[in-house]
């Protein structure tokens, strides 16, 4: 088994080396790097790699699926890059930025404190199930640690939008500082607004929980830095340009680039809102049937901001559920292809991906059982579409940001025993459903061992 340096090292080689990597992130499961020169990369080596689950080219970045350790693979991956930081490198080198790549270099290195601050809730809602007061006595302070990572979302947001805009994460925090400041947070009870910008009231909003307004924020800060930084003396430049950066964009945020923001999460709050209202268990099916896609192409994470908004603005999410099915699907998918296999290595490979989608990583399932064999790909795509058409008809929601597995489902507790168990039993149906198909419609994977 190789180290985690050692793979890094590995992964670093068949990209052509550091001089041909633009841009390096990493979500969840996958390492997502951007290559100068595409040719000198080697995909198929990627995919046979020992420690890697596979590899894909997408809108031409280059996504190695590692899993779980990702993060640490990560921290060994970027100091082999050199004097240019995985952080600190041009979002533009070669070709310009999506909007995805954005969202999912802000939130992945937030989510373990999303995620933590999420099953602390759900926990205490299973212990609050039996009668006891956890919002007093010694129990108050485990309540005070799951609020804090959605409470003060934008101060995180901040500092891993900094590292994405390549800005100073201190000035960053202050932007986010303005949002939280005691005074605008006191004025959101009375609606009257305690700051005037050229005799103008500025707008009150609640920031907390939030997740676009200092996203907007800190990307203002990085563009107004910029420009001052190009007409300022060297001598002068440590004191005034900070200063100025501040000046200009805090009360520039505060007017409009917050507000702007707020209005985002309310419009994709109210918006899923709609359409969950409108298409009722069609939005649910037609989701899950393609959440295995969106997965396949790394296009989850993208829902994040939608799915920290919704619990922000409603106090619940309609998306989580959803995904919660996908990973049980990938799940059953993955055992009853496992049960028609008979070959004994490739069996236990199959039934070790199985585990790991059952506890939330649903990857290795999909890119070493369901895509290579196929049927378990459709097998997987039809039980999580009815999955998610059941969270409709059942409604089950989630009430916390967590990671969609077996150990998030404390936190439906949130919503009472009846909304804990509606989702049991859409996770349940999705598993089975899932595994019966990929069993019934196997038999060409039999044929192969």
């Amino acid at each position: 088994m190789k180290t985690n340096k050692e793979l890094a090292a590995d992964i670093l080689e068949k990209l052509g080396g550091a001089d041909n990597v633009t841009h390096a992130t990493h979500c969840i499961t996958r390492l997502r790097v951007n290559l100068a020169d595409d040719s000198k990369g080697d995909l198929d080596a990627l995919k046979q790699m020992d420690g890697a689950m596979g590899a894909q080219i997408k809108d031409g970045q280059w996504q190695v699926i590692i899993g779980p350790k990702v993060g640490d693979v990560f921290l060994e991956f970027e100091p082999l890059l050199g004097a240019k930081s995985a952080g600190d490198m041009d979002l533009d080198a070669g070709g310009k930025a999506k909007v995805l790549d954005i969202l999912t270099g802000i939130f992945s290195p937030i989510i373990p404190a999303l995620v933590a601050g999420g099953i602390v809730k759900g926990v205490l809602a299973v212990i609050a199930g039996f009668g006891i007061d956890t919002g007093s006595g010694d129990w108050a302070i485990f309540n005070m640690m799951s609020d804090i990572p959605f409470y003060f979302l934008p101060f995180l947001l901040s500092v891993s939008a900094a590292k994405k805009f390549k800005v100073n994460p201190f000035l960053a925090l202050c932007v986010a500082g303005s949002l939280m400041y005691p005074t605008l947070v006191s004025a959101v009870a009375t609606g009257e607004s305690p700051f005037t910008l050229f005799g103008i009231a500025l707008p009150v909003f609640s920031y907390a929980s939030s997740v676009f307004p200092v996203i907007f924020g800190v990307a203002g800060l990085s563009v107004v830095y910029r420009v001052i930084d190009k007409f300022i003396p060297d001598l002068f430049k440590l004191v005034v340009v900070p200063a100025l950066s501040l000046m200009i964009v805090i009360p520039l945020n505060l007017a409009v680039l917050a507000p702007i923001g707020a209005w985002c999460g309310i419009g994709l709050a109210n918006g899923i809102v709609w359409l969950f209202d409108t298409f009722g268990p069609l939005a649910g099916f037609l989701l899950g049937f393609f959440m295995p896609l969106i997965v396949l192409f790394g296009m989850h994470q993208s829902t994040s901001p939608i799915q920290i908004s919704n619990i922000a603005t409603l106090g619940y999410d309609y998306l989580l559920p959803v995904s919660f099915c996908h990973n049980l699907a990938e799940s059953g998918a993955a055992l009853g292809a496992s049960l028609k296999m008979r070959d004994p290595a490739m069996r236990s490979a199959g039934l070790t991906c199985s585990f790991s989608a059952f506890m939330g990583i649903s990857e290795p399932a999909l890119f070493t059982v369901q895509v290579p064999n196929k049927t378990p790909l459709f097998g997987a795509m039809l039980g999580c579409g009815i999955g998610g058409m059941l969270t409709v008809i059942l409604g089950a929601k989630c009430y916390g940001f967590v990671m969609p597995g077996i150990t998030s489902l404390p936190t439906y507790a949130n919503g009472g025993a009846f909304n804990l168990l509606m989702m049991v039993v859409c996770i349940a149906a999705t598993f089975v459903i899932a595994a019966i198909l990929s069993f019934i419609l196997g038999g060409k994977i039999a044929d192969k061992n």
